[in-house]
């Protein structure tokens, strides 16, 4: 786990190519925490965890049902769009 003024041995900013696409997930994002252990527990190749945080996130995300952020989820979005145009291409 890393901080900005902190970076943990896993330091994106320092691994990135320079023009690699990035998505950042700060602690005050109420969904993060929940992101961050999907993709912990599909890299530990334990799915059904990954399923039970999905849908716990669920149960924090319906505010956005109400209450959509569009221009941050557009913007993400297109970076997932660039991330996989860019993997595509590296293969």
């Amino acid at each position: 786990m890393g901080t900005k003024q902190n970076p943990s041995r896993f330091d994106c900013y320092a691994a990135a190519r320079p023009d690699e696409e990035m998505f950042v997930l700060l602690d005050r994002d109420p969904l993060a925490p929940y992101m961050v252990s999907i993709w912990s527990s599909v890299r530990a190749g334990d799915l059904k965890a990954a399923r039970v945080e999905f849908e716990d996130m669920l149960k924090v995300g319906v505010r956005y049902v109400l209450h959509p952020d569009i221009e941050k989820a557009s913007e993400a979005l297109d970076i997932h769009l660039a991330m996989r145009r860019a993997q595509e291409e590296r293969r």
